[in-house]
Protein backbone atom coordinates (compact mmCIF):
# COMPACT_ATOMS: atom_id res chain seq x y z
CA UNK A 1 0.00 0.00 0.00
CA UNK A 2 1.24 3.18 -0.90
CA UNK A 3 -0.03 6.86 0.34
CA UNK A 4 -1.79 8.60 -2.22
CA UNK A 5 -5.22 7.64 -3.65
CA UNK A 6 -8.15 7.42 -1.24
CA UNK A 7 -10.57 4.65 -2.83
CA UNK A 8 -7.37 1.88 -1.98
CA UNK A 9 -8.09 2.80 1.95
CA UNK A 10 -11.57 1.11 1.40
CA UNK A 11 -10.62 -2.18 1.52
CA UNK A 12 -7.81 -1.80 4.87
CA UNK A 13 -10.86 -0.14 6.62
CA UNK A 14 -13.25 -2.62 5.45
CA UNK A 15 -10.59 -5.57 7.01
CA UNK A 16 -10.49 -3.46 9.78
CA UNK A 17 -14.18 -3.18 10.54
CA UNK A 18 -14.40 -7.32 10.32
CA UNK A 19 -11.84 -7.60 12.62
CA UNK A 20 -12.80 -5.17 14.97
CA UNK A 21 -16.17 -6.74 15.16
CA UNK A 22 -14.51 -10.11 15.60
CA UNK A 23 -13.93 -9.11 18.82
CA UNK A 24 -16.08 -7.48 21.74
CA UNK A 25 -17.57 -4.32 20.37
CA UNK A 26 -18.53 -2.92 23.61
CA UNK A 27 -22.15 -2.09 21.98
CA UNK A 28 -19.83 -0.13 19.80
CA UNK A 29 -21.57 -0.59 15.46
CA UNK A 30 -18.10 0.02 13.39
CA UNK A 31 -19.42 1.73 10.05
CA UNK A 32 -17.19 2.27 6.73
CA UNK A 33 -17.65 4.00 3.66
CA UNK A 34 -16.98 6.65 1.72
CA UNK A 35 -18.10 10.32 2.57
CA UNK A 36 -16.96 13.93 0.91
CA UNK A 37 -14.23 12.57 -0.85
CA UNK A 38 -13.22 10.17 2.04
CA UNK A 39 -12.18 6.37 2.75
CA UNK A 40 -13.99 6.43 6.30
CA UNK A 41 -14.64 3.95 9.35
CA UNK A 42 -16.50 4.84 12.13
CA UNK A 43 -17.37 4.04 15.59
CA UNK A 44 -20.73 4.83 17.66
CA UNK A 45 -23.41 3.66 19.92
CA UNK A 46 -26.98 3.98 19.13
CA UNK A 47 -27.63 5.88 22.37
CA UNK A 48 -25.25 8.49 21.05
CA UNK A 49 -27.69 9.75 18.07
CA UNK A 50 -30.83 10.38 16.55
CA UNK A 51 -29.68 9.11 13.18
CA UNK A 52 -30.26 5.60 11.29
CA UNK A 53 -27.26 3.31 12.55
CA UNK A 54 -26.83 1.82 8.80
CA UNK A 55 -25.92 5.02 7.56
CA UNK A 56 -22.55 6.63 7.49
CA UNK A 57 -23.19 10.45 7.53
CA UNK A 58 -24.51 11.72 11.12
CA UNK A 59 -26.52 14.47 11.22
CA UNK A 60 -26.49 14.62 15.36
CA UNK A 61 -24.92 12.66 18.35
CA UNK A 62 -21.32 11.69 18.88
CA UNK A 63 -19.32 9.69 16.91
CA UNK A 64 -15.22 8.39 16.63
CA UNK A 65 -13.75 8.54 12.78
CA UNK A 66 -10.99 7.78 11.70
CA UNK A 67 -10.56 8.73 7.70
CA UNK A 68 -8.56 9.62 4.99
CA UNK A 69 -8.49 12.67 2.40
CA UNK A 70 -6.44 13.05 -0.52
CA UNK A 71 -4.10 15.27 1.52
CA UNK A 72 -3.86 12.68 4.36
CA UNK A 73 -2.62 10.57 1.91
CA UNK A 74 -0.52 12.52 0.01
CA UNK A 75 1.23 13.19 3.49
CA UNK A 76 0.76 9.66 4.25
CA UNK A 77 -1.11 10.16 6.89
CA UNK A 78 -4.89 8.89 8.54
CA UNK A 79 -6.74 11.06 10.40
CA UNK A 80 -8.86 10.37 13.60
CA UNK A 81 -11.68 12.17 15.61
CA UNK A 82 -14.60 12.59 17.80
CA UNK A 83 -17.32 14.41 16.97
CA UNK A 84 -20.03 15.96 18.63
CA UNK A 85 -23.01 17.01 15.67
CA UNK A 86 -26.27 19.27 17.22
CA UNK A 87 -26.22 17.49 20.98
CA UNK A 88 -28.75 19.93 22.11
CA UNK A 89 -31.42 17.63 19.94
CA UNK A 90 -30.26 14.33 21.01
CA UNK A 91 -33.05 12.72 22.31
CA UNK A 92 -33.75 12.02 25.99
CA UNK A 93 -30.48 14.47 26.78
CA UNK A 94 -30.53 17.88 28.12
CA UNK A 95 -26.86 18.94 26.39
CA UNK A 96 -25.20 22.23 26.11
CA UNK A 97 -22.64 21.36 23.56
CA UNK A 98 -19.59 23.15 25.07
CA UNK A 99 -20.36 22.17 28.39
CA UNK A 100 -20.42 18.52 27.53
CA UNK A 101 -16.82 19.42 25.65
CA UNK A 102 -15.36 21.15 28.72
CA UNK A 103 -16.45 18.12 30.94
CA UNK A 104 -14.92 15.49 27.70
CA UNK A 105 -11.31 17.04 27.62
CA UNK A 106 -10.94 16.99 31.81
CA UNK A 107 -12.09 13.34 31.74
CA UNK A 108 -9.52 12.70 28.50
CA UNK A 109 -6.81 14.57 29.80
CA UNK A 110 -6.06 11.17 31.77
CA UNK A 111 -5.98 9.05 28.17
CA UNK A 112 -4.70 11.99 26.09
CA UNK A 113 -0.98 10.84 26.35
CA UNK A 114 -1.97 7.23 24.78
CA UNK A 115 -3.69 8.93 21.37
CA UNK A 116 -0.44 9.88 18.69
CA UNK A 117 -0.45 13.45 17.45
CA UNK A 118 -3.73 14.31 19.38
CA UNK A 119 -5.21 18.15 20.21
CA UNK A 120 -8.41 19.12 22.05
CA UNK A 121 -8.24 22.68 21.45
CA UNK A 122 -11.04 23.23 18.83
CA UNK A 123 -14.34 24.09 19.69
CA UNK A 124 -17.52 22.14 20.81
CA UNK A 125 -17.92 19.92 17.49
CA UNK A 126 -15.04 18.45 17.71
CA UNK A 127 -13.87 17.07 20.99
CA UNK A 128 -9.99 15.73 19.80
CA UNK A 129 -8.19 15.38 16.89
CA UNK A 130 -5.54 13.74 15.59
CA UNK A 131 -3.40 11.47 13.03
CA UNK A 132 -1.59 8.79 12.30
CA UNK A 133 0.98 7.81 10.27
CA UNK A 134 0.55 5.36 7.10
CA UNK A 135 3.11 2.44 7.39
CA UNK A 136 2.54 0.12 4.71
CA UNK A 137 3.38 -2.96 7.16
CA UNK A 138 1.43 -2.12 9.75
CA UNK A 139 -1.49 0.38 9.02
CA UNK A 140 -4.42 -2.38 9.60
CA UNK A 141 -2.83 -3.18 13.14
CA UNK A 142 -2.54 0.50 13.62
CA UNK A 143 -6.03 1.28 13.02
CA UNK A 144 -7.31 -1.39 15.39
CA UNK A 145 -5.12 0.06 18.17
CA UNK A 146 -7.28 3.80 17.19
CA UNK A 147 -10.24 1.52 17.66
CA UNK A 148 -9.71 -0.26 20.60
CA UNK A 149 -8.40 2.79 22.62
CA UNK A 150 -11.56 4.26 21.88
CA UNK A 151 -13.59 1.54 23.77
CA UNK A 152 -12.39 3.18 26.94
CA UNK A 153 -13.14 6.68 26.02
CA UNK A 154 -16.49 5.71 25.20
CA UNK A 155 -17.16 4.49 28.43
CA UNK A 156 -16.76 8.39 30.01
CA UNK A 157 -18.92 9.15 26.65
CA UNK A 158 -21.31 6.67 28.43
CA UNK A 159 -20.68 8.77 31.52
CA UNK A 160 -21.25 12.27 30.43
CA UNK A 161 -24.20 11.65 28.31
CA UNK A 162 -25.69 9.67 31.37
CA UNK A 163 -25.27 12.84 33.44
CA UNK A 164 -27.25 15.06 31.06
CA UNK A 165 -31.07 11.89 31.32
CA UNK A 166 -33.89 14.01 31.36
Amino acid sequence: MEAGGVQQFRAVFAKSKARFEERNSGGLACKHGFYKGCSVLKLQKASWTNDRMDHVQNKTGIFFSIWIDEKAARKGRANYNIHALKLRQLKDYSITSRDFANDFRDGFATMRDSWPNVRVDYGPLTLMQGWIEIDPKSFEDGILVLLERFKHVSSLIDRLLELRRR
